[in-house]
């Protein structure tokens, strides 16, 4: 199987499926007040981020146009020992204080609180979920270990928890349900990303995953989880991309928290106030939001109608498969596992799949207007 994940791999990067960063560039220096920005939610249309330990439990909302502070929100029974990444899901916003430099933590906790609540007041009240990791046996004072985590999403209504490994600089990925209670985090995922992983981000439109972080040189990164992966929980079987940022930030850049914006092709990324000496030299670095857009979102490269409106059902499917959208098609294309072309159909919207063989496949529709969109098909 892994052989043919190859295949695909430069099957996607022939069509340019892979994520690309485009138009990098700095928006706004963040206030004082959070200097760490140490997790980023877009929400609202305000940008709501935090500071790590050593602050109170606030969240701070910050004007998206004009990087002024709006708002600060106290989490009234909750305790900032170390925050390290917000996120959200319908009805909730969920606070990370799972940072374990030390390895030592017993107590790794997730504060929820309702996003009413956030709207209409200062001062909230949340409920919390605990964790352990279910493969942590030792608790003894270490910088070397692979049990802190700066990083986590929303994924198919569970919270997917993202490690900062300083002893191999992978990440693993652990899952625990979003209701609260006490849970043993369960490991479904890991790569070898050689760096160490601070901030997370899912979109939901296009179903793919943005991580940020830095290597041992401070040159900051993002790692892209394309939405033609594999199907399961295992989310870096099929690979992944990185991408330096180096040519943007330069080195030294503490890179902290990303977050989609309102799940298009837009992201906003931020970076952590950083204060360093290199060879009696002393660099300052202020905290500072940067916004960037990756050019394979579909939402960028289609219209809007034709996004939204176009459909392919029944999916999975055993025989007859449906294309419905407003635009005009012009070319239908299916493509197997391995990237080779199986089928090719010209102004239709429904295609006969029944002598291909059971497996995932996918559907490559080019409009009229020659911009298009690649979807994944299970024939069973």
């Amino acid at each position: 199987m892994r052989h043919k994940l190859i295949f695909l791999y430069y099957f996607l990067i022939s069509f340019s499926f892979f994520s690309q960063i485009d138009n990098f560039k700095e928006k706004f220096e963040l206030p004082s007040k959070v200097d760490e920005t140490s997790g980023l939610l877009f929400f609202n249309s305000k940008i709501i981020t935090h500071n790590d330990s050593g602050d109170s439990a606030n969240l701070y909302e910050i004007d998206s146009l004009t990087g002024n502070l709006l708002r600060t929100i106290s989490i009234t029974n909750a305790t900032n020992i170390d925050w390290e990444d917000i996120t959200e899901d319908k009805n909730h916003i969920y606070i990370g204080d799972f940072g374990n430099n030390n390895g030592t933590r017993t107590d790794l906790t997730i504060y929820k609180i309702l996003k009413s609540d956030f709207v209409n007041n200062s001062s909230v009240t949340s409920e919390k979920i605990t964790f352990s990791y279910e493969d942590q046996t030792s608790f003894t004072s270490s910088n070397n270990h692979n049990f802190d985590a700066e990083a986590f999403v929303i994924y198919e209504n569970s919270l997917l928890i993202f490690t900062k490994n300083r002893g191999d600089f992978k990440t693993n990925v652990y899952k625990i349900p979003t209701i609260v209670g006490d849970y043993t985090a369960t490991k479904i995922s890991t790569a070898n990303v050689n760096g160490l992983i601070t901030g997370a981000t899912y979109n939901l439109e296009d179903d793919s995953f943005f991580l940020c972080g830095y290597d041992i040189s401070l040159i900051p990164f993002l790692i892209y989880i394309n939405e033609n992966r594999m199907l399961g929980e295992d989310i870096f079987f099929s690979g992944f991309s990185k991408f330096s940022l180096e040519n943007k930030l330069g080195k030294g850049n503490q890179v902290e928290g990303i977050t989609t914006i309102n799940n298009t092709g837009r992201y906003y990324i931020s970076r952590e106030f950083v204060s360093t000496n290199q060879g009696g030299i002393q660099f300052t670095f202020p905290q500072k939001l940067y916004e960037f857009y990756d050019t394979a979102n579909p939402i960028l490269s289609l219209e809007k109608n034709e996004l939204s409106l176009l459909k392919i059902s029944p999916n999975p499917s055993s025989n007859r498969v449906f294309i419905n959208s407003k635009s005009i098609i012009s070319i239908i294309e299916v493509y197997n596992s391995l990237g080779s072309k199986v089928a090719t159909h010209q102004n239709k919207k429904e295609i006969d799949i029944s002598n291909l063989a059971n497996g995932i496949y996918f559907i490559k529709v080019e409009f009229e207007n020659h911009k298009n969109i690649v979807r994944k098909l299970i024939k069973f």
